[in-house]
């Protein structure tokens, strides 16, 4: 009897693990001074995005400045004096005592002109990397420490979403696995992100593991502080997936017909692991390559001798 068949092809049993999760910055800082003074400038507003090296904020720095200008007035005294040294030490006249001594007072004068230009520009806070400044805490005028938040600064191009996976899946996480979030304040969109790393230990308490994953935000629409619903599919067993057509009922439960090398049908009981759209994942002893009869299964019985045609209707 005319069958058409089908050749197994064993699928993964992925299973889609849904978590919350918490966003945060990818680059995010509190913004202090690391000296002590008077502010004379705040350079930015609230929200204001800037650039890596933007002026945030100046303080008063007269008395920086005139250490820088003396140091500079003492570089070029020693550098005059070791040059006249220099000329006359091969007459004899200046012992070369007198020119090394010469040469290391230019060497602590310079060192002096470098310190005094490191407090000069320590009067100048500036922001370490591109982002968004927050509110400035601070107004002209306000004496400020090293204990004083001025901003905070947040680097939003990417987001991290923070969260934690249950123990029976943390063996199956992996980098740059794909993920899809959803975002509580912004209902009806979604985004996709990649895994970027897990913990390397379970917590004990909730058994669980921390993994975090990345997302670009380039239309600016997430926040740090953002709470998401992430969505991602962890690979299982392969189990082999069948067309669900081929998938026949009896008393015993699932079977299919498997049509063996010498073109005889064989009945095979079947236990189903899931339905993937119009394919079936299937348990029992149906290898890979097996071909299962897909139609002409009604006037099947065991043994009987089968003859494949091509992929067409057939009557049963």
């Amino acid at each position: 009897m005319p069958v058409i068949v089908e050749t197994v092809n064993p699928l993964p049993a992925s299973t889609t693990v849904e978590a919350i999760g918490t966003g945060s910055a990818l680059r995010s800082i509190d913004v202090f001074s690391a000296v002590t003074g008077r502010v004379t400038e705040v350079a930015f507003v609230a929200g204001q995005m800037v650039a890596q090296d933007d002026v945030l904020l100046r303080l008063d720095n007269q008395a920086e400045t005139l250490a820088v200008q003396l140091a500079e007035v003492e570089v070029r005294r020693a550098r005059q004096l070791l040059d006249r040294y220099k000329k006359a030490a091969p007459t004899g006249g200046i012992p070369a005592s007198e020119v090394d001594a010469a040469r290391t007072d230019l060497d602590r004068v310079q060192i002096q002109l470098d310190q005094a230009r490191v407090a000069a520009a320590d009067r100048v806070i500036r922001a370490p990397f591109p982002g968004t400044v927050g509110m400035p805490l601070v107004d002209p005028g306000d004496r400020v420490s090293s204990a004083t938040l001025i901003t905070t600064l947040d680097d939003r191009s990417e987001i991290l979403v923070s969260f934690n996976v249950p123990e029976i899946h943390a063996g199956r996480i992996a980098p740059s696995m794909p993920i899809t979030l959803t975002a509580w304040s912004l209902p009806g969109q979604d985004f996709t992100g990649a895994i970027e790393s897990a913990g390397s230990r379970l917590d004990p308490e909730s058994r669980s593991l921390a993994v975090r994953a990345r997302v670009r935000n380039d239309d600016d629409l997430l926040r740090p502080g953002m709470s998401f619903g992430v969505r991602f599919k962890v690979p299982g067993h392969p189990y082999p997936a069948v067309n669900e057509v081929a998938v026949m009922w009896g008393k015993g439960g699932a079977y299919v017909w498997r049509i063996n090398a010498d073109n005889t049908a064989e009945k095979i009981d079947v236990t189903i692991i899931r339905r993937d759209g119009p394919r079936v994942l299937i348990d029992g002893p149906v290898a890979k390559g097996d071909r299962i009869v897909i139609e002409g299964v009604q006037s099947l019985r065991p043994g009987a001798l089968v003859k494949i045609v091509p992929s067409k209707r057939v009557s049963g």
